[in-house]
């Protein structure tokens, strides 16, 4: 009977052993791992994952996603705040063992959409007739498409156009920029003035307005020659006159009398539309040594419009 039992014991445990390998649990296998190829920065991802249906419950999925993130389950999602190559790896495990699998994602930049910084014009302001050179500053995704209306019902699609306006004004230039994921509009203004005759840049003296004895009313003869400055100051913008009136000696009360010789001009200019911040006026009294103006000795008697521009002669 001893000799029986000890031949059955090592087969029982041979058994024994067999059946509870065959018992173990089936451990899971990794069958596809999938997620897109290409990420925009805070772009959402998909990430999928399959394993072998006889793999025995419960079964524990884990992603890591390259950037110190983690996820579970065989569907999840992931956004990346920086761009570069990431890899992931999906890994399954269960009682009876592991698998595990990698891909990689590209993270590229988002879009951006055309933004513009800065619009100019050069020179402004400009003379009518002189060509205005337009200038930006645009980001953006290229390629990046340029639309400007000048305000005087003209167009052009480069970067930097150049424009000529033909009338005096104010103009209010607009520029629309845009790519494939945005637009973006910006204005500036443009003042035109008039071209001015080229006497506005060479006269150096007008006419001067002579008068009676003792007396600073304006005659005949001296509004006709007062005329022909007051015409040039009107198309002049550039100039200011400075009126100086002058008293011969022996007239009453020179100083006065100068002083409203002066005035009587400057009221002629005033009255011819030239406004009142382009003349100064100043009495000098008494003319002193000889003056080169024509008009015999009432030359003595007289008021002077002296033009400056850009406040000097």
């Amino acid at each position: 009977m001893p000799a029986r039992r000890s031949f059955w014991l090592p087969l029982l445990l041979v058994v024994g052993g067999l059946l509870l390998a065959g018992c173990g649990a089936t451990a899971p296998v990794v069958q596809s791992v999938s997620g897109p190829d290409t990420l925009e920065t805070n772009e959402s991802g998909t990430f999928e994952a399959s394993i072998n249906q006889e793999a025995d419950a419960p079964v524990t999925y884990t992603w890591t996603f390259g950037d110190g993130s983690t996820g579970s389950g065989l569907l999840t999602n992931h956004s990346y705040g920086s761009t570069g190559l990431y890899s992931i790896r999906f890994e399954a495990s269960n009682e009876g063992g592991s698998d595990a699998d990698t891909i990689s994602v590209r993270v590229v930049p988002e879009p951006q959409p055309a933004s513009i910084t800065s619009v100019n014009a050069a020179p402004n302001p400009v003379d009518e007739g002189e060509s205005v050179r337009f200038s930006s500053n645009v980001q953006g995704d290229s390629p990046v498409s340029y639309s400007w209306s000048f305000g005087d019902g003209s167009s052009a699609m480069s970067q930097s156009p150049t424009h000529t306006y033909e009338e005096p004004g104010e103009y209010t230039a607009r520029l629309r920029a845009s790519n494939e994921v945005g637009e973006d509009t910006r204005t500036v203004t443009v003042r035109v003035n008039r071209a001015l005759p080229e006497v506005c840049t060479t006269i150096s003296e007008m006419n001067s307005a002579f008068f009676d004895r003792n007396s600073s009313t304006l005659t005949e003869e001296a509004q006709s020659s007062l005329q022909e400055n007051a015409d040039i100051l009107a198309d002049c913008t550039n100039l200011t006159v400075r009126v100086e009136g002058f008293a011969a000696p022996g007239e009453r009360n020179e100083q006065s009398l100068s002083s409203d010789r002066a005035e009587a001009v400057a009221a002629f200019y005033r009255n011819n539309g030239v406004p009142g911040s382009r003349i100064m006026t100043s009495g000098q009294g008494q003319v002193e040594g000889v003056t080169t103006k024509k008009g015999g000795t009432r030359q003595y008697r007289r008021a002077d419009s002296v033009p400056q521009r850009d406040g000097g002669m």
